[in-house]
């Protein structure tokens, strides 16, 4: 969770000095070259790192190794194929984008090499060690400021400084993660086809899944690129991170409120029912205020701590703010459908809002400019949290509406 916090703050304190060194178009490029590897990694990474964790417990020490092999060996292999499929659409994809094709097949390498970060932090977490995971983390992090900081400010060199930076930082310690895994025995390359079945199995079927989450977080900055200009791309996503403080709270409540429920639902009254409806209401009165307060107050914080270039932002914290409210809110009644493992619906609810914040986007955009991305992720939330809380009702049923007797005996 330290780790966690640290990871959003630090990019956040980091906004007036790239506002300074980098224009909005600059800006924006970096955003779009994220938000390319994110799509990337859906299909690249196949969400195979957490397949080796589920397997950790399941499998033994000399077979979990294997399995690890047979992993690399299939997110090697799609690399190759996200290499071919870069250079045969790298003039379009170059001129959408506005990024140089060059940077294309870095975005891939960037995406592979991560890969090895994430197996072995997944393998501390699963043997819960702490220390060395909040270390790598860090240590990561902090190395990558000290590059982009060298680079951007030092040398002056602009959006490019920044990618090199983070790219160069993913590959140092991704070859760092591979002789920890090394060190520690976790290599046997051995090939395996029913680990490489097993694998294909549990990631294929995750990835309408991933690229739900794309579409609510990537792809508005990718239409914003290719529907107007990297620059509105860059405004944009400054102002969000000043809307998104709402999230990091709704996320960090979440983390700390989610355990106490589980355990209070094993056993619990309608009469502790009722209050946890009543204190559910009452987060949702707070975190609307917050978003309120955010919306007010951060307009006259941006004009001090931003460029002059980026002040333009401002007009997107407020939907952006409101947005984050409606996911923290859906946060707290997505919790009662894990606790009852009837999460197949979910799925597709997840799916069909990312489906729809991406044409609301396309659609808002077009309509109203920049604006109509944050217009777009304030009603894909508030679409998601309605639909999430209306199935939630039906798989574990809460007294949402104060109900009468009758009712009460059915709860």
């Amino acid at each position: 969770m330290f780790v966690r916090i640290i990871n959003s703050l630090i990019p956040f304190s980091l906004i007036p000095i790239m506002t300074i060194y980098l224009s909005p178009s600059d800006y924006g490029i970096t955003v779009t070259f994220t938000a390319f590897t994110s799509i990337l990694a859906v299909f690249v990474h196949l969400s195979l790192s957490a397949a080796v964790n589920v397997n950790y417990f399941k499998i033994s020490r000399e077979d979990i190794k294997t399995y690890i092999a047979n992993v690399i060996l299939i997110v090697t292999f799609l690399a190759v194929i996200m290499c071919v499929f870069v250079y045969l659409f790298r003039d379009i994809l170059s001129r959408k984008l506005e990024i140089p094709f060059i940077w294309l097949f870095i975005g891939v390498l960037f995406v592979f090499m991560q890969f090895f970060s994430l197996v072995n932090l997944g393998l501390w977490q699963t043997e819960q060690r702490s220390k060395p995971f909040a270390v790598y983390q860090i240590g990561q992090m902090f190395f990558s400021i000290a590059l982009v900081l060298t680079l951007v400010v030092g040398f002056d060199m602009g959006w490019e400084g920044k990618l090199i930076a983070q790219t160069f930082t993913a590959i140092g310690f991704s070859l760092i993660a591979i002789w920890f895994l090394y060190q520690r025995n976790y290599l046997n390359f051995k090939v395996e086809k029913k680990y490489i079945l097993d694998a294909l199995k549990f990631g294929a079927p995750l990835i309408p899944h991933a690229l739900s989450s794309w579409f609510k977080f990537g792809v508005d900055r990718v239409l914003l690129t290719t529907l107007i200009s990297s620059s509105a791309t860059g405004l944009y996503a400054v102002g969000f991170q000043f809307g998104f403080i709402v999230g990091i709270v709704g996320l960090a409540f979440n983390q700390a409120f989610s355990p106490y429920l589980y355990k209070k639902l094993k056993n619990i009254s309608y009469k502790d029912k009722k209050k946890l409806v009543q204190w559910t209401y009452l987060y949702f009165v707070g975190i609307l205020l917050l978003a309120s307060l955010v919306s007010f107050i951060m307009p006259y914080i941006v004009k001090y701590f931003l460029d002059a270039r980026y002040l333009l932002a401002i007009e997107y914290i407020p939907w952006i703010a409101f947005g984050y409210a409606f996911q923290g809110m859906y946060l707290m009644v997505v919790n009662y459908i894990f606790f009852t493992k009837k999460t197949y619906v979910l799925s597709l609810l997840t799916f069909s809002t990312g489906v729809t914040h991406m044409l609301l986007s396309y659609l808002l955009i077009k309509e109203y400019g920049a604006i109509g991305a944050a217009q777009a992720t304030t009603l894909s939330f508030l679409i998601t949290f309605v639909l999430v809380w209306v199935w939630s009702a039906k798989v574990y049923p809460m007294p949402w509406l104060f109900p009468n007797d009758t009712t009460k005996e059915t709860l």
